[in-house]
């Protein structure tokens, strides 16, 4: 079967997030009904978000934000351009990254997220340096992406995801043996 291939501005629409100037106003932060707000810093190499976002947002600060629902691709735009995470929770979302709030075509989101991810990747190799220093709207809005049916990119999804967690797992197993290594090297040169 042949795979569509469109313009990303054409599939997807996408904006950037935002939140209320100057950054440090101590009324923007925290609070009882405070919420995450993500940020580059939060954005893992592994599809998700941090746990814990190194900050939460006043409800005060959330009336000028861009709130996203759990399950949204979102792309890092600025520091270390092109990480990419599928939202695991709600939150609030910095004018660094932009969301891909929803499709013009039937796509699954991991598939979704790893092309992306592959995208930005392919950008790089070919900006100067192997690093993006920016992306505008307009290039992005030029990225072609090659999709099949949705059934097709679910399998797809699905087995990159599963691969992911194996690839955590073993790290996870190898951090472990790490600590392991480094107790056992203290213990038997490190005389009392």
């Amino acid at each position: 079967m042949v795979w569509e291939q469109r313009k990303l501005g054409q599939i997807a629409n996408y904006r950037r997030g935002s939140f209320p100037q100057p950054y440090g106003k101590k009324e923007w932060y925290g609070g009882e009904r405070s919420m995450p707000f993500v940020q580059v810093v939060d954005v893992g190499d592994d599809l998700r978000l941090v746990e814990d976002t190194k900050q939460k947002i006043s409800e005060l600060a959330q009336l000028k934000s861009i709130y996203v629902e759990a399950g949204k691709v979102i792309v890092t735009l600025q520091g270390s351009i092109g990480r990419v995470a599928i939202t695991q929770y709600p939150a609030y979302v910095d004018r660094t990254l932009l969301i891909f709030e929803s499709y013009k075509a039937d796509m699954d989101e991991y598939y979704f997220a790893y092309v992306i991810q592959q995208l930005f990747d392919y950008e790089k190799t070919r900006a100067p340096g192997g690093t993006i220093k920016t992306i505008t709207k307009e290039a992005l809005s030029d990225f072609t992406i090659s999709f099949p049916t949705v059934e097709e990119q679910s399998k797809i999804g699905e087995f990159f995801k599963q691969i992911d967690t194996t690839i955590t797992l073993h790290q996870r197993e190898l951090n472990l043996l790490k600590i392991i290594r480094k107790s056992l090297l203290k213990a038997m040169f490190l005389y009392k």
